[in-house]
């Protein structure tokens, strides 16, 4: 018999837990959506369109959810499963990597409420790597001790992963915990996620996922950025490298204009080649270059070509859905990640029931 997982979709963004989880099959369980939270408006409109199907609680601040600490909030609807990319600005090198000194890092007390009042069997909470750097990885042992001492207790295990490993073209890191229930199995020790062959991949590299087509002429490069973007400043670390087979991170300023060792660029030469794996030679100072597209963006992270159209219909700007694009959680790695701890949560939880 098929159990059903509810799951909370905290700190939602543009669905990209809710997108992985959907891509799941199993015979031993199927998730079933109940609620979720987000409080950025666009956000919360595209996940509207995109992800809600039936009856979801909808949610604006995770502030207003009820806790201990808050009886009088809003009650969530039942959920067994708890998904939450908290926001990670105060733990990335753009948010000076504040950690909890940071109000926005202090978000993390709100999902360590939830997990005390609510109980749920397990969560999949995901963050940015820099975390690991922070106090010496101090602030990563304190969340780590927090999370497996909250409630009565949960198995955590947190993994730093990398989204080209599991079936993106894009060098992105993000950090998991994942965490059971104590009193629902007695050991669980796992490896990382296996890695997926990239050339397996609907997307191999990011020239399969280049539109070939003519695309709006803003995207293309202002002739008088060029040569700041396409340069690399005597003291700058890092190459300003071009036509990358393999995305650099998106960023949620992508609309900005940073230099090419920041941001992903492409030449004509490149887009309209026949060659995935070799940059071309390019006439730097001539040949057009131009951005990713947000519909290449939305591809990046894994999602489906339905989201650029999405955000058309809502009339979202190019910059407002860079800045989804780049805050959102890579779909296949969320899938990966899922799948691979709860095939073996079901596992050691059949082991437990036959006494093995």
């Amino acid at each position: 018999m098929t159990e059903e997982i509810r799951y909370f979709d905290c700190f939602a963004g543009i669905g990209g837990f809710h997108c992985g989880v959907q891509r799941i099959k199993s015979n031993r369980y199927e998730f079933f959506h109940t609620a979720y939270c987000e409080v950025e408006k666009n956000a919360q409109m595209v996940y509207e369109k995109a992800c809600c199907i039936g009856d979801v609680q909808k949610i604006g601040d995770v502030k207003d959810i009820r806790t201990h600490k808050n009886p009088d909030g809003v009650l969530v609807n039942d959920f067994d499963i708890l998904f939450a990319g908290f926001p990670c600005q105060s733990f990335s090198n753009v948010g000076y990597r504040k950690g909890f000194d940071d109000p926005r890092g202090q978000l993390f007390f709100y999902i360590l409420d939830m997990l005390d009042f609510y109980k749920p069997k397990y969560f999949v909470l995901e963050n940015v790597q820099k975390i690991h750097t922070i106090k010496g990885g101090g602030l990563l042992d304190e969340m780590k001790k927090a999370l497996q001492d909250i409630g009565t207790g949960y198995i955590l295990h947190t993994w730093d992963l990398l989204a080209s490993d599991y079936g993106l073209p894009q060098k992105r890191n993000r950090i998991f915990f994942c965490g059971i229930r104590k009193d629902l199995v007695s050991e669980l020790h796992l490896a990382p996620p296996p890695k997926i062959d990239l050339k397996t991949a609907k997307y191999p590299t990011t020239w399969h996922l280049l539109e070939k087509c003519e695309v709006d002429p803003k995207h293309y490069i202002p002739t008088g950025s060029r040569k700041t973007i396409l340069t690399k400043p005597d003291n700058w670390q890092g190459d300003v490298n071009i036509d990358n087979p393999i995305a650099r991170p998106l960023t949620a300023t992508m609309s900005k204009w940073h230099r090419a060792n920041q941001d992903n660029y492409f030449s004509d030469s490149y887009i309209h080649g026949t060659e995935p794996y070799v940059r071309p030679s390019v006439d730097i100072e001539n040949e057009p270059i131009r951005r990713i597209t947000p519909l290449e963006g939305y591809r990046l992270q894994g999602f489906p070509d339905e989201y650029a159209d999405i955000a058309k219909e809502l009339g979202i700007s190019y910059s407002a859905q860079y800045k989804l694009i780049g805050n959102a959680l890579p779909v296949d790695l969320a899938a990966s990640v899922i799948k691979y701890f709860m095939d073996n949560v079901f596992d050691s939880m059949e082991e437990v029931k036959h006494g093995k």
